[in-house]
C-alpha cells in the first residue's frame, strides 16, 4: 500500500497539475467568437475589452444601407449561416448566404498560442451572387468597451489598429483586403471626379462613442453612412446631372476621417464587386505568437483535418454506417451548438423579494433593480431568437458539448454555478447588459429569486459521477486498487482518482445547494388532510404559474390544472427533486470531502421516501399514469360539520397524457420490473396517444388540448425530451432485464431511427435545425437556426447517452 507521505505528495502533486491544466485552458479559451448574436464577432472572456463584428450590405437598392447585416436576424431571411466546423478553441468556420442582399460570405476563424491569449486572424472570402449587381460593402470594425487606447492609420492598402489596454497589454491588428479584389465598375463621366477614389480598396472611419453604446456599431455606422451620402449628393451635384441616381459604390462609400487616437470605435471598408477576400489579423504583444497572411490557409487546413479525425473517433458515425451527407449534419449541428457560446457581461434585472403567486391576484410585475455586474460563459438556444444563457437548456447543450470538449463543458457549467446565490438561486434566464435587453421584452426580464427551473445543469455533475464509477473509482474501491500493482500503476491511479474526485467535489457542492433551494422555495401545500394519502405526504409545486403558462418549468404552455391553486403539486417538478435527491446520495459515496459527504449522506434517507411519495401522490392508477394532483372541496362537504377543520377538501389528479407524465421514467425513477412502466411504454408506442414516424410528440393525439392555443408544447416534437426518451431506455431499461426489455428495445430502435431520419430530413430540405417539428408532417418549426438541444440529434446517432 502507499504511504502517507506517498499519498500527500500525490495530493500536492494533483493541486498543481489541476492548477496548471485551467492555466492552459484559461488561455485556449481567452478569445472566440464569444459574440453569437452576432454573423460573425469575437471578444475575449474579459469584461468590459475590445470587442470586434463584421458588417455587410448589398448596393443596388437605395434602402438596403438601413438593412445592414450585422447581428442574427429571422428578418434577415438568409438562405444559409452557420457553422460547419468549430472545435470550441482555435478553429471555426463558417458560410453565409444572403440572396437578398446578393452576396455569399465565408469565415475562417484560427487562433495560435501565446500571451493573454495569443493571436488570431479570421480570414473572409464571397462572392457577389450576380455579375450584373453593383456589389457589396463590407465593413469590420474594433470597439474599445473600456479602459486603453487605440488608433487606426489606412496606409499600403490595409487597415492597421494600435492599441493597450490593462488586460490585453499591447496588441497591432491589421485589416487586410485581398490585392485581387475589385471595386464596382464607375461611370465613366464619375471617374476623375472630386471624391471618387476609383483605387483605393479600404477606406477608415473612427468615432468617439459612449462606451456603453459600442454594441451599437451598426446603428453608429449607419449615421456615418447618412452623413457621407448626403455629402457625396452635394459634392457630384455640378459633376452629374442626376446626382440622385449616383450608383451605390459611389454614394455609400465612405472617406478616411477620425482615424487618430482618442477614439473608441474603427470601422474599416471595404467595397468589392465579384470575388474577394480580407484578412482580419489580431496580435498580441508576444513575438512567438505572430501570424502571416500566408499562413491562414495552411494552419486552418490542418486544423480542419483535425477536426474530422477528432469527430469520427469520438462519435463514430461513419463507423456506424451513416452517410457522408448525415455526418456532415451531425458536424454541423455540433460546430453551431460550439459557434453559440458566449461571453456576457453586464448587469440583470433582479427583484429583490419573491414574486407573489398568480393565485394571491398578484400579477403585478415586482418592482426589480440592475444587479452588479457578472459574468457568464454559456452557450446558447438560438443565435437570432435566444442569444443568451437559459438555465434548462444548458444542461441539455452540455450533454453534447461534454462528449467533444468536456473541460470545454464543465467551465460552462462552473460559469453558471458562480452565478448562484447564497440561497442556491441561479437565474434561469442571464439577460446581462444592454445589449443582450435589447432583444427581450421588458415583462420577461425580470428574474425573481422564487422562479425555479429543471435543473439540467447537473446533467454534467451526474456524468462525471458516471464517469468515476465506470472506472471503479469509488471510496469503496480505492483500497483494493491501491493494493494491486506495482506501486507506480498505484500512483497512477491516485493521480486519477484525486483530479477527477476534485472535480466532482467541487461540483457536488452545487449539486447540494441547488436541492435545498429547491425544497425552500418549491415545497408545495402538504396533504396531510386528505385521508388517501398518509400523514407525512409531500410535493412540489412550480412557481410562477400562471392560468395558460408554467414557464419556469421549461414547458411553458403544456397543460395543467384549468386554474392555478396553491394546492397543485407537480410531477415533472417532484420528479426532479428525487432525481437531485439521488444524485447528491450518489455524491456520499465519492467525495472526499467529510463536511461535503455530511451534507450529502442526509439525502441518502430521503431517496427512498421520495420514490415512495411519487406513486403514492402522482400514481393515478384508473388511468395508468402519473398526473399532477389538485384539490378541490368535495361535492357532499358541509361546512357546518367541519370539525377537523379539513375544509372538505379532496386529492384530484390533473391527467394529459404527454411529456409531463413521462418524466418518473425519463429520469430513470421507475423500476424495470414495475407495472407501471408496462403502462407507459404502451403510451409511448401508441400512435393515438405520442408516437409518430418523426418523434414522440408532446401531447396526446386524444388530449383536448391538442395542438390548441399557443401550440408550443401541446402536440408538437421537442428533440431535448425524445433524447430523455431514448437515454432512460438506453441505460435503464432496455439493457436491463425486466419483463418490459424487448418493448422497451423495440420503442428504442424505432424511436432513434424515426428522429434521426426526420431531423436529417429537415435538415437536406432547409439548411437548418429547427425549435421543434410537427408531430403531422415532420417539418421544422418556430426558430430556425435553432442550434441548442436540437443538436442532441448528434448524441442520438452515436448513441451517446
Amino acid at each position: 500500500m502507499l504511504s502517507v507521505l506517498a499519498l500527500t505528495a500525490g495530493l500536492q502533486s494533483d493541486q498543481c497539475q489541476a492548477q496548471q491544466q485551467q492555466q492552459e485552458l484559461d488561455s485556449s479559451l481567452w478569445w472566440g467568437t464569444y459574440r453569437p448574436n452576432l454573423y460573425f464577432g469575437t471578444r475575449p472572456r474579459l469584461p468590459s475589452s475590445l470587442v470586434s463584428g463584421l458588417m455587410w450590405f448589398g448596393l443596388d437598392d437605395r434602402l438596403n444601407w438601413q438593412r445592414i447585416r450585422h447581428s442574427c436576424e429571422l428578418g434577415d431571411n438568409l438562405a444559409e449561416y452557420g457553422y460547419s466546423r468549430h472545435n470550441g478553441r482555435d478553429f471555426g468556420e463558417q458560410s453565409m448566404l444572403d440572396n437578398d442582399q446578393g452576396v455569399e460570405i465565408k469565415s475562417t476563424f484560427i487562433k495560435v498560442p501565446g500571451e493573454r491569449g495569443g493571436s488570431w486572424a479570421v480570414r473572409f472570402t464571397g462572392r457577389t451572387l450576380a455579375e450584373n449587381m453593383q456589389g457589396v460593402s463590407l465593413a469590420y470594425y474594433f470597439g474599445l468597451e473600456g479602459n486603453g487606447t487605440i488608433s487606426m492609420a489606412v496606409k499600403a492598402g490595409a487597415a492597421q489598429i494600435k492599441g493597450s489596454t490593462p488586460d490585453l497589454g499591447k496588441f497591432r491588428i491589421r485589416i487586410v483586403p485581398a490585392k485581387s479584389n475589385r471595386r464596382p465598375p464607375v461611370p465613366s463621366d464619375l471617374r476623375n471626379s472630386v471624391g471618387v477614389q476609383a483605387g483605393s480598396k479600404i477606406n477608415g472611419v473612427g468615432m468617439r462613442v459612449a462606451k456603453a453604446d459600442i454594441w451599437k456599431a451598426k446603428d453608429l455606422y449607419q449615421d456615418k453612412l447618412l452623413e457621407s451620402a448626403r455629402a457625396r449628393i452635394n459634392a457630384f451635384s455640378e459633376y452629374a446631372e442626376n446626382a440622385g441616381s449616383l450608383p451605390g459604390s459611389i454614394l455609400f462609400g465612405m472617406d478616411n476621417s477620425g482615424l487618430g487616437s482618442g477614439n473608441n470605435l474603427f470601422i474599416a471598408q471595404m467595397v468589392v464587386h465579384g470575388e474577394f477576400s480580407f484578412d482580419v489579423i489580431y496580435e498580441c504583444e508576444d513575438k512567438s505568437a505572430r501570424i502571416d497572411s500566408d499562413a491562414i490557409v495552411a494552419i486552418a487546413s490542418n486544423r480542419r483535418k483535425e477536426f474530422d479525425s477528432r469527430f469520427e473517433a469520438i462519435f463514430g458515425l461513419a463507423e456506424k454506417g451513416f452517410s457522408p451527407e448525415q455526418i456532415e449534419m451531425a458536424r454541423n449541428a455540433l460546430s453551431n451548438l460550439i459557434g453559440g457560446i458566449g461571453y456576457f457581461y453586464g448587469s440583470g434585472l433582479v427583484s429583490s423579494e419573491p414574486k407573489p403567486d398568480h393565485i394571491d391576484g398578484a400579477d403585478d410585475v415586482v418592482d426589480a433593480e440592475l444587479s452588479e455586474p457578472y459574468a457568464l460563459f454559456a452557450t446558447t438556444p438560438s443565435r437570432p431568437f435566444f442569444p443568451r444563457g437559459f438555465l434548462w437548456d444548458e444542461g441539455f447543450h452540455q450533454l453534447v458539448l461534454g462528449q467533444w470538449d468536456s473541460d470545454l463543458g464543465l467551465e460552462i457549467v462552473r460559469s453558471w454555478f458562480r452565478t448562484m446565490d447564497d440561497n442556491g438561486w441561479i437565474a434561469r434566464e442571464q439577460i446581462l447588459g444592454d445589449e443582450a435587453r435589447n432583444k427581450v421584452p421588458r415583462e420577461f426580464q425580470v428574474q425573481y429569486p422564487n422562479f425555479a427551473n429543471p435543473p439540467t445543469i447537473l446533467f454534467t455533475v451526474e456524468a462525471l459521477a458516471d464517469r468515476l464509477l465506470a472506472q471503479g473509482l469509488s471510496s469503496s474501491s480505492k483500497d483494493d486498487m491501491l493494493q494491486a500493482g506495482s506501486e507506480q500503476s498505484q500512483e497512477g491511479v491516485c493521480d486519477e482518482l484525486h483530479l477527477l474526485r476534485s472535480k466532482l467535489a467541487d461540483l457536488a457542492q452545487y449539486s447540494v445547494r441547488l436541492l435545498e433551494f429547491f425544497q425552500n422555495t418549491q415545497a408545495g401545500d402538504k396533504l396531510s388532510r386528505v385521508d388517501t394519502v398518509s400523514p407525512s405526504a409531500f410535493g412540489y409545486r412550480w412557481r410562477g404559474r400562471t392560468e395558460n403558462h408554467t414557464l419556469t418549468s421549461g414547458l411553458d404552455d403544456y397543460p395543467r390544472a384549468r386554474l392555478p391553486s396553491k394546492y397543485e403539486l407537480h410531477v415533472d417538478l417532484f420528479s426532479w427533486a428525487t432525481f437531485m435527491t439521488r444524485l447528491n446520495t450518489e455524491l456520499a459515496s465519492l467525495t472526499e470531502s467529510d463536511n461535503e459527504a455530511s451534507e450529502l449522506r442526509k439525502t441518502g434517507g430521503e431517496l427512498k421516501s421520495h420514490l415512495e411519495q411519487l406513486d403514492e401522490i402522482h400514481w393515478n392508477e384508473h388511468d395508468k399514469m402519473y398526473c399532477d394532483v389538485t384539490m378541490q372541496v368535495r361535492d357532499d362537504y358541509d361546512e357546518l360539520e367541519d370539525e377537523d377543520g379539513s375544509g372538505g377538501l379532496e386529492r384530484v389528479f390533473v391527467c394529459h397524457r404527454g411529456y409531463v407524465s413521462l418524466f418518473p421514467m425519463l429520469l430513470g425513477l421507475v423500476s424495470p420490473n414495475s407495472g407501471k412502466l408496462g403502462h407507459i411504454l404502451d403510451m409511448i408506442e401508441d400512435p393515438e396517444e405520442l408516437w409518430t414516424e418523426y418523434g414522440v410528440r408532446s401531447l396526446s393525439k386524444n388530449d383536448e388540448y391538442y395542438g390548441q392555443g399557443e401550440n408550443y408544447w401541446r402536440g408538437p416534437i421537442w428533440i431535448n425530451i425524445n433524447y430523455l426518451v431514448l437515454s432512460s431506455l438506453h441505460r435503464n431499461y432496455m439493457t436491463v432485464k425486466g419483463p418490459y426489455q424487448e418493448q422497451a428495445r423495440r420503442i428504442y430502435t424505432g424511436l432513434r431511427e424515426n428522429l434521426v431520419n426526420n431531423v436529417f430530413a429537415q435538415y437536406r430540405d432547409t439548411r437548418f435545425f429547427w425549435e421543434q417539428y410537427n408531430p403531422e408532417s415532420g417539418s421544422g418549426q418556430r426558430t430556425h437556426p435553432f442550434t441548442g438541444w436540437t443538436t442532441l440529434i448528434v448524441n442520438v446517432m452515436a448513441e451517446k447517452y
